[in-house]
């Protein structure tokens, strides 16, 4: 049977049939090959949870088949994330030259990424996020298409019905930003992505839905989860979805769609109602997150690193992505251990951008504790490239877990600092801007970010022109939410749609045009092959490198 044929059925078959099991071992695949007296048909609406809970919930979205690093591989599209040739360097150390640095297998793998190319595929790395969202909506639809008939008091239903709906609006919410133009710089009419809100198994392929339908269907959706879980009291668990975790959602896709009312709405909604519990996270006085050597598991004595996302953070609503591979943060800085031998130098790989042109660690203030506590500092020390040279990012949970007793070993989560930032971009940009609000909420936030000494109130009369304190909140969404999901990316995509420059091998460099068409990825191979011409491919320039030179 032809692949994409076979993947297709495998795709609807687990969705309507295999979800079905609570599940067999191995998943989808280990179904097929079992027969359907191994099968346990859900009956009642606890057992749909559990399905939504096990299959669902974004849990693998990180390491999604991890020979494809998941959902990472965005990160390289960004301007958070630089290529770093140290044989060119001139401040690198005497004997680092090149015939004794290792070159890093990475740095190809996600060469596409990084160069914005027809297609991030390459004869290493396949688009594997596309389906995977498409199972998570799969799994939703399984659950609220047995949900009326299964055994369940109304409460227990309303709370599938409102966790499946978020996570059938999250999956599309992600599946329209990768995948299909901005909402704000499309026509209603333009193409989306596939959609589908059934569970029945299909094999025939599928044209895109229009932006206003896919659209449509992520704000009903999320409409009906704040309906459903609404005084509930899921709010003990942030590893369950709840009404807070939806306001935050439903305020996030209010703020991309430039509904500007309906963002302030869902925003002081949760502030009322949940900023007690959730309070901004104070680390004004964290000096660092940890040593090196306690990350590197060198330190003895209780020492470790505190990532950002613990079990202590109290802004953390709903924490998701699993840790049980280290691809997210390792890849975009490679963590070399102390015991790798010193001819294994990583010479030539990826890091948080910190030299080129408007680097993200350029954007942080004197006294800016973030800058100390999410990124180990550069050492000027010792044989290793990744300590000698880099920021690298330790916000969250890292290979092997950690030694810290409130780790929770997940790696993203809806949290309460990106409402306060939702709400200050929401009250700035309505046709009559609320400034000093806007303003107000930014203060909020960064009197918990910096050292208590170094910390001078922004006011009013910092931004003489609206437009100024709009870009100074994109700035701070880039300072506070860089490396969790892909909130740079999107925020490029909806905003500016700048011009970014990736510096690359031998002084050369690739470059993102403004309004460059690939700020829309296209579909993996595999779908377009199976789907023909019904599901008409985006249209992304080849790129050839130009001269450069470091600034």
């Amino acid at each position: 049977m032809n692949n994409a044929i076979t993947l297709r059925i495998r795709q609807f078959a687990c969705g309507a049939l295999a979800l079905a099991t609570l599940l067999l071992p191995g998943g989808c695949d280990d179904f097929l090959k079992r027969s359907a007296q191994n099968l346990v048909v859900p009956k009642t609406t606890a057992q749909y949870k559990e399905i939504l809970q096990g299959e669902g919930y974004f849990r693998l979205l990180l390491q999604n088949l991890s020979t494809e690093k998941g959902y990472a591989f965005l990160q390289f599209m960004t301007d958070d994330v630089e290529f770093f040739d140290v044989t060119v360097d001139p401040s690198a150390p005497r004997g680092w030259s090149a015939s004794k640095i290792g070159e890093f297998s990475e740095v190809e793998h996600y060469i596409n990424c990084y160069r914005w190319d027809v297609s991030v595929e390459s004869s290493t790395l396949s688009d594997k996020v596309y389906l995977y969202l498409y199972k998570q909506a799969m799994v939703a639809n399984v659950c609220l298409d047995g949900l009326e008939e299964s055994e369940g008091s109304e409460t227990e239903k309303e709370i599938l019905r409102g966790q499946a709906t978020f996570s059938r609006a999250f999956a599309y919410f992600m599946l329209a930003n990768i995948y299909a133009k901005p909402y704000n710089r499309a026509r209603p009419e333009d193409p989306c992505v596939p959609l589908k809100t059934s569970s029945t198994p299909v094999v025939e392929p599928y044209s895109r839905a229009t932006i206003a339908q896919v659209w449509s269907q992520i704000t009903g959706d999320i409409q009906t989860a704040l309906q459903n879980l609404k005084g509930k009291g899921l709010e003990q668990n942030v590893y369950e979805i709840s009404h807070p975790a939806a306001l935050i959602l439903a305020q996030r896709i209010a703020l991309y769609m430039e509904d500007w009312q309906r963002a302030v709405e869902y925003g002081r909604e949760y502030i009322d109602a949940y900023a007690a519990k959730y309070p901004i996270y104070d680390i004004s006085h964290k000096d660092t997150a940890g040593s090196r050597l306690a990350e590197y598991g060198k330190e003895e004595g209780g020492l470790y690193v505190e990532k950002f996302i613990n079990s202590s953070n109290t802004e953390v609503v709903w924490s998701f992505g699993s840790s049980s591979t280290a691809v997210y943060y390792n890849i975009i800085t490679p963590t070399t251990k102390l015991t790798v031998p010193a001819n294994q130098n990583l010479g030539k790989y990826y890091r948080a951008s910190s030299k080129m042109a408007n680097s993200l660690i350029s954007t942080y203030e004197q006294g800016d504790r973030r800058k100390n506590y999410w990124f180990f500092q550069p050492t000027r020390s010792g044989v290793y490239v990744s300590e000698y040279f880099d920021y690298i990012t330790v916000k969250a949970e890292s290979e092997g877990g950690s030694k810290n007793p409130n780790s929770l070993y997940l790696r993203m989560a809806l949290r309460s600092a990106e409402v306060w930032l939702n709400l200050a971009e929401a009250l700035a940009r309505k046709p009559q801007p609320e400034k000093a609000d806007a303003v107000a909420l930014l203060n909020e936030l960064r009197v918990k970010r910096f050292a208590p000494t170094a910390y001078t109130p922004l006011s009013e009369a910092d931004f003489a022109a609206t437009d100024s304190l709009v870009s100074y909140i994109w700035t701070e969404r880039r300072r506070e939410l860089c490396f969790e999901e892909n909130h740079r990316w999107w925020d490029l995509r909806r905003t500016t749609q700048p011009r970014i420059v990736h510096p690359w091998r031998e002084r050369t460099a690739y470059v993102l045009v403004e309004n460059d068409p690939a700020y829309t990825l296209n579909f993996p191979e595999e779908e377009l092959t199976f789907n023909g011409s019904l599901l008409t491919p985006n249209v992304r320039p080849r790129r050839t490198p130009i001269p450069y030179a470091e600034p």
